[in-house]
């Protein structure tokens, strides 16, 4: 995570401000997704969802099942379906532990 600076004047006074600059969402979600499915969704998240296009989502079950979907001239609706699908479709998906809807764009839901 980067951190940045900036400085203000007010009436005389030095005032620094710092907090984050340029953080990366998906970076900052990664233990959340590891208490959400375990390591084995981190490589592919971080790799495939991250770059990709928007509008895209990443659903995870907590069997460690994923599924992710993007496409630009799609709709949230349709990227949110197909990545559930998409998870549900993997050897180790167990209907006893659902696929939800983990990341929208670059937001944890």
């Amino acid at each position: 995570m980067k951190f940045g600076i900036a400085t203000l004047a007010l009436e005389g006074a030095l005032v620094v401000l710092g907090g984050a600059a340029n953080a990366d969402p998906y970076e900052d979600a990664v233990a959340q997704l590891e208490q959400a499915g375990g390591k084995g969704p981190v490589e592919p998240f971080l790799k495939f969802c991250g770059p990709a296009e928007m509008p895209k989502a990443f659903a995870v079950s907590k069997d460690g099942a994923f599924g992710a979907r993007w496409k630009s001239s799609s709709n949230m609706k349709k990227m949110r379906k197909d990545a559930l699908k998409s998870c549900q479709k993997k050897d180790n998906y167990n209907p006893a532990n659902p696929c939800v809807i983990f990341m929208e764009n670059d937001k944890v839901v």
